[in-house]
């Protein structure tokens, strides 16, 4: 009986020393199978102006694709050589990849209302967009366009509050963010589908 009990007591004791190790052991192998399931890739926040410098050496660096899907995209009333202003610059960065002959193509909200002011700078920076060769689709009307989503290289993408507009770019207070990730890139390339 005494020999049960001194037994007894040498399990309980292994065991308060092995289970906390145990324990952890089981967190860091949760953790491990977890990162590799929900951290593939990488994400950068981009408030303001942070975006525009990320964005445009972004597309400077593109290999074969660039497609954006914009609620608006204005550049109506501006100086389109002045690269110190938000508009030309961007606009001049996608230009400047599709020379390179990567293919970029926008995707823009279509209202039916005529009047409406997002289809005004729509068409016109559309027209534009044209003449240098860049791909310019309308969404389908059914639903509106509301998103700012722009997809580089099957990879990066680039998705929040920025319009593409001078006020987004540099008067008002937006948020983006940049996520790095060919899983969550097909994600983007199959709502790009959806919205054609």
């Amino acid at each position: 009986m005494a020999r049960d009990s001194k037994n007894k007591f040498i399990v309980i004791n292994i065991l308060k020393i092995i289970s906390p190790v145990l324990f952890a052991l089981f967190i860091l192998l949760a953790n491990i199978i977890s990162a590799d399931k929900n951290l593939e890739g990488t994400y950068t926040i981009l408030n303001n102006e942070e975006y525009i410098p990320s964005f445009v050496r972004d597309t400077a660096l593109a290999r074969d694709n660039i497609t954006c899907a914009l609620f608006m995209y204005k550049i109506d009333g501006y100086n389109m050589d002045n690269l110190q202003e938000p508009m030309p610059l961007i606009t001049a960065s996608l230009i400047n990849a599709a020379k390179r002959g990567v293919n970029v193509t926008i995707i823009f909200e279509k209202s039916d209302d005529e009047d409406d002011l997002s289809n005004k700078y729509n068409k016109k920076t559309a027209k534009y967009l044209q003449k240098h060769n860049i791909n310019v689709l309308f969404d389908n009307e059914s639903k509106k366009l509301h998103a700012k989503i722009c997809l580089i290289d099957d990879n990066i993408i680039y998705t929040g509050s920025h319009n593409f507009t001078y006020s987004a770019m540099a008067r008002n207070s937006e948020s983006s963010v940049k996520i790095v990730s060919s899983t969550e890139a097909e994600k983007v390339k199959n709502y790009f589908k959806k919205i054609q």
